[in-house]
């Protein structure tokens, strides 16, 4: 109860269970959400990329709602960065605020994640951040 707690989303995975931000409000937990929005589903789009010729199939969330205001509909603070020279006063207003909080970060569609687990593969058989298309 005395740590803060952050947690790291990005849109696709959020929408997927964005009702618990009714819990975090109803019972006043002061959780720091670091929402990271590429309007994909990014995992998959970047298993696309990589293993998949590139062949994208129902990954664009470009129809997101406004996620500040859904925060806000659920009675918790939010606001937005969307870009670079925003993010180090964004985090600070993050981490500084008492009670539950949303920063909704605009981020590149065709930005990755690394490390990568690979299809069929375990999380000692990661990838890390590839620098030519012939590491891939």
């Amino acid at each position: 109860p005395d740590a803060v707690v952050v947690t790291i989303s990005g849109d696709g995975g959020i929408m997927m269970n964005i009702q618990e931000l009714a819990t975090v409000n109803r019972f006043g937990i002061p959780l720091k959400i670091l929402l990271l929005d590429n309007s994909r589903l990014g995992m998959v789009r970047q298993w696309q990329e990589f293993f998949f010729e590139r062949n994208f199939s129902e990954v664009d969330l470009s129809d997101n709602p406004d996620f500040v205001k859904v925060a806000e509909a659920f009675g918790i603070e939010a606001f937005r960065i969307e870009r670079r020279d925003q993010v180090t006063a964004g985090l600070e207003r993050l981490l500084k605020t008492e009670g539950p909080i949303l920063a909704h970060v605009i981020i590149d569609p065709a930005e990755n994640v690394w490390p990568l687990v690979p299809p069929g593969k375990n999380n000692a058989q990661m990838m890390h951040a590839a620098t030519t298309e012939g590491e891939l």
